[in-house]
Order: structure tokens, then sequence, then C-alpha cells
């Protein structure tokens, strides 16, 4: 980065240090400038041998659902594929420093191969703006990073048997602050790309989708059996369904037969807080991942400004082993429905719960380390005509004030 300034009316411009690292015997450095006043300073540092520590072994299958991921920090990995390894570079989220952080993914070096020894595929900051996957012409891959930096973590390489993205061309890693709008260019063959979220602790909200084509969100990986895809949009069609939160561990997202951008948030502001007619969905966050999460609470908080009915339609939850689940609307923190659902009391699937309110809140419970299968309920919220919200109110005193004469 260049960082211009003037001192006694002289431009003086200067540039942080960067570090760069290759694989090879030796080579040559050529630095080039517009301007003959310029001076560079620069260290060479030679291993003659690439450091190993601390390896990690990964085992990866096409029948995996979900991703192995490796964190990029310290990070050695042997990887292992049933037939070939694909991986992909997802950059971190934070904004702090993210700069600095991303550039130092060139120490990370991926081999095609059982070890170091290997072809050398390149660096992790070369595959995250490859915008494709990286492929192990045999059945295995190594990872290592040539001199640990205290700086690159948060970002991750995702590993998955190339059996199951063989049809994927476009394949991205998406992470960061802000909106992100993606480009998916699918014409030909399939475009994706995945987001990750540590234990799920994090989320996507999926804000509208514009272009062409077909676009599935998968909680996980791509499977042929699609067991863990959770949803599936016509993009010209998809309006009325989005915005949508997004769950789960990995996210991965497949356009097939269009072109499309796809625009996304992390940490889903946008549809936490409902300012128009919505009929969307809401899972726990191991719904359909197979996954054992550490957590003893789940919350989701949907919030409106004026009058919505909210509608509720469970369809699947696990409540074995002490596990709850509670579903809340409230009007100006007033309970309009309050229900909570154990194995004592277990729900009547597929009925609709409703209520008007200006906020609705699901909760589920479950013992901190078990096995959780989650819930998945269907959900809408209309806005309320301020006409409708008072007769609505005179309707729910009357059915009280009656309801002992019936």
């Amino acid at each position: 980065m260049i960082h211009p300034f003037i001192v006694f009316g002289i431009r003086i411009q200067y540039a942080k240090y960067e570090k760069f690292y290759f694989v090879a015997p030796g080579g040559r450095i050529k630095l080039s400038t517009h301007s003959t006043t310029v001076s560079f300073q620069f260290s060479v540092q030679w291993y003659s041998n690439i450091p190993s520590y601390n390896p990690k072994f990964l085992n990866i299958s096409a029948s995996d659902s979900q991703p192995s991921i490796v964190d990029v920090f310290f990070v050695n990995s042997r990887v292992t594929a049933e037939t070939r390894a694909s991986a992909i570079t997802i950059p971190l989220d934070e904004d702090y420093d993210r700069a600095d952080q991303i550039k130092n993914l060139r120490s990370v070096l991926i081999f095609d191969g059982p070890n170091e020894n290997a072809t050398c595929l390149g660096s992790a900051y070369q595959l995250l703006y490859s915008n494709r996957q990286w492929v192990s012409t045999g059945k295995f891959l190594t990872i290592v990073q040539l001199k640990p930096l205290s700086y690159t973590s948060g970002s991750q390489l995702l590993i998955q048997d190339f059996e199951t993205t063989k049809e994927i061309n476009e394949y991205q890693g998406v992470g960061g602050p802000g909106i992100l709008p993606i480009v998916m260019d699918a014409s030909k063959q399939a475009s994706a790309f995945s987001t990750y979220s540590p234990y799920g602790f994090a989320y996507d909200c999926l804000l509208n989708i514009t272009g062409t084509g077909t676009l599935d969100v998968y909680y996980g990986g791509i499977t042929e059996s699609k067991s863990n895809l959770i949803a599936s949009y016509s993009v010209s069609t998809a309006a009325p369904n989005l915005p949508q939160l997004l769950r789960g561990v990995v996210r991965t997202y497949v356009l097939t037969g269009g072109i499309a951008t796809v625009n996304i948030k992390r940490y889903g502001y946008f549809c936490n807080h409902i300012d128009k007619n919505m009929n969307g969905f809401i899972t726990s966050r191991e719904y359909k991942t197979n996954l054992t999460l550490p957590y003893s609470q789940d919350s989701l908080y949907y919030y409106s400004k004026g009058l919505f009915n909210y509608t509720l339609n469970l369809q699947t939850v696990d409540l074995s082993q002490n596990k709850s689940l509670q579903l809340t609307i409230t009007n100006n923190k007033t309970n309009v429905l309050n229900v909570v659902y154990n194995s004592s009391n277990p729900p009547m699937l597929n009925t609709v719960l409703s209520g008007v309110g200006n906020e609705m809140d699901v909760f589920y419970k479950a013992d901190y380390d078990s096995k959780k299968g989650g819930f998945y309920i269907d959900f809408t919220a209309t806005k309320v005509k301020a006409s409708a919200a008072k007769t609505y109110g005179l309707l729910v005193i009357f059915a009280i004030l009656w309801a002992p004469f019936f």
C-alpha cells in the first residue's frame, strides 16, 4: 500500500513492508518504477527445509455432507481424499487489519501430493483470488505455512472430495464485513460460493438475488442426495421469500442455468428486522448438518416497527434428552403467544400458530454437549393495517370477556 505525504514541499511516497514467499532453489527479484528517485529495501530469508509442526491428518469422503475446515493459523495438514481433494480459501469476516491478514495468506502453501516435496500449486492467497477450486491430481493434498504469522487467524481453507464439486466451474470463498455482492456466472457450468462461521455462531442474511437461474443453498457442502439442501430459489421469483436468515457452519450456494448477483450480509441484521411481508423459514444452527455443536441455548429474535401478523408452522424438532423449544409472539413486551414444547409436552407438527405483534422469538434449549437434531419452522409475517390491528384488539378483548359464557 502506497502512503503519500509532503515534506518541505517535496511529495514523498512510501510503502509498508510486505512479505512474499517462493518455493524454488533460487531466483531473481526485479523491481521497476516510473520514477528515478526511488530506493528499495528488502531482506531475504532462506529455509533449506520447509518447517513441519503439529501435523493434522484429514480424511475426506465423497459421502461427506460437511466439508473439512483447516484454519490457516499455524496450519500443517495432510489431506487424504476418497477420489481427489478440492480446496478453496474463505477469508476472515473481521474488518480490523483485514488487508494485512489476507496478504499474509501468501505464507500458506498448498502442495499436490502427500508431502512438501510434491508440486506446489500456489498459496492460499492466490487460491482466494482465483475464484476457482484447486484440485489434487491424486488422493493427497498437503498444506503448510512457511513461517507462522500472528496475523492470519480467521481465514480458512475449505476441503472437500472433488467428486461432490466436480460439476462446479467458478467456486469462491466469501467472507467479510458489510453487504457482499457475489456475481455468479452459471451460463455454461454451475457456479458456487461458500461461507463459514465457527460452531455456527454467525449466520448469513440472504438479502436478494437478481438475474437468471436457480440458486440452491446447502447447510454444508454439495451432496448428490441433497439431504442437506435447505432452500432452492428460482432467481426471477425469489423476492417474496427474501431476505432469509441462513444457519449452519458452512453454507454453500450453487447457481445453475443463468447469471446472477447474490447479495448477502454476514450477521444478518436485515433478516431480523422486518419491514415488509415475509415468507420464509427458521432453523437451528445444526439442522441437517449431523454436527454436534456446543451450546445450551439457540436464540433467534425478529423485530418489526409496526404490527405484523406472524404465523409459525413447526415441521420438525428434536426434543429428546431434556431439549425444549419455546415460541413467543409479543406486542410491546406483552405476550400474544407463548408456548413451550418438550418431551412431556410435544407439539402437533404442521399446525399453524399465529399472533399479531411487533416481536417474534424462538428459543431452543439443550444440554451443552448433547447431540442436537434441531428444528425447522415455516413462518410468515404480514403487515397489519392500523384499522385491522384495532379490530383485532377488540376481538381479542371480546373473546376474553365472553369466553366464560360459552
